[in-house]
C-alpha cells in the first residue's frame, strides 16, 4: 500500500468537512438524550451514563467505519478505480487504503462521545479502564471496516448511502447499542448474539463489568473480521476483473 494514497484519501476526507462532523454530532446527541435518561440508573453495579456512553461511542465508530468503506460504490461509479489502474498503487493497495482509513475515521466519534460523557454526564473511569474500553472499542471498528468495503463493492452509487445507513442502524437497535440487550425481548436477545455490534459491544463494555477485555468477544470479532474481509477480497477481484 502506498502511504502517499493514504495521505491524500486522509486530506481528501477533511476537506469533507460534513462527513467528518455528522458522524462525530449524531452519536454525541444521542448519547445527551439517552444518557441524560439514564444517568441515574446502573447495571450490575456499572452507571447508565457510562454504559450508554460505550454503546454511542461504539455506534458512531461502527457508522464512521461503514460509510468510509461504502464510498467504493461512488468511485466505482465514477471510474475512479480504473483511473488508479494508470497509477503505481497496486490493486489490494486500494482496499487496504480504505480499510486502514475506516479505521482512522471511526477515532473522532470514539472521542467526542467520550468528552460529552464526561463534561456533561459526569463520567469517571480510571485511566486503565478508559485506555482499555478506547483500545477495545476502536478495534472493534474492524469488522464494520471490512463489511464497509462489502457493501461498496456490491451495493451501486446511487443506493450505498441508504443501504449503509440501513445496515448500521438495524446493527446497533439489534446488537444492543442503544438499549441493554438484557431489557430486550426473548427473540431480539437470540438474534443479538448473531450480530457483531453485539461482540463489540461486549469488547468494549468488558472493562465497566469486569476491569478488562473479554477475550471470546475479542475471539467473536476477529471471526467476523476475517469472514468479511475474505468475501470482500472475493468481491475486490470480481470487480477487477471486470474493470
Amino acid at each position: 500500500m502506498s502511504i502517499t494514497y493514504l495521505r491524500l484519501e486522509i486530506l481528501r476526507l477533511l476537506r469533507n468537512r460534513r462527513v467528518v462532523v455528522f458522524t462525530m454530532i449524531t452519536p454525541a446527541v444521542l448519547l445527551l438524550i439517552f444518557g441524560g435518561i439514564n444517568k441515574s440508573q446502573t447495571i450490575d453495579g456499572v452507571s447508565g451514563a457510562s454504559y450508554v456512553m460505550v454503546g454511542m461511542a461504539l455506534f458512531g465508530a461502527m457508522s464512521a467505519a461503514i460509510s468510509t468503506g461504502g464510498t467504493i460504490a461512488v468511485e466505482r461509479g465514477l471510474g475512479w478505480n480504473r483511473q488508479l489502474r494508470l497509477t503505481p498503487l497496486r490493486p489490494g493497495g486500494y482496499a487496504l487504503g480504505k480499510l486502514l482509513l475506516s479505521l482512522l475515521v471511526a477515532l473522532p466519534p470514539l472521542i467526542a462521545a467520550y468528552l460529552v460523557g464526561v463534561l456533561a454526564l459526569g463520567v469517571r473511569l480510571s485511566a486503565g479502564v478508559w485506555a482499555q474500553v478506547l483500545a477495545g472499542s476502536w478495534l472493534s471498528a474492524l469488522p464494520f471496516a471490512a463489511l464497509g468495503l462489502v457493501i461498496g463493492y456490491i451495493a451501486k452509487p446511487e443506493s450505498v448511502q441508504p443501504i449503509s445507513g440501513l445496515i448500521y442502524m438495524l446493527l446497533a437497535a439489534f446488537g444492543g447499542l442503544w438499549v441493554p440487550v438484557e431489557i430486550m425481548p426473548h427473540l431480539m436477545r437470540t438474534i443479538a448474539t448473531y450480530t457483531p455490534a453485539y461482540w463489540a459491544g461486549q469488547v468494549a463494555r468488558g472493562p465497566l463489568f469486569h476491569g478488562e477485555l473479554s477475550l471470546r468477544a475479542i475471539g467473536v470479532l476477529l471471526v467476523w473480521a476475517v469472514g468479511l474481509a475474505v468475501i470482500g477480497l472475493r468481491l475486490f477481484r470480481a470487480d477487477t476483473a471486470r474493470a
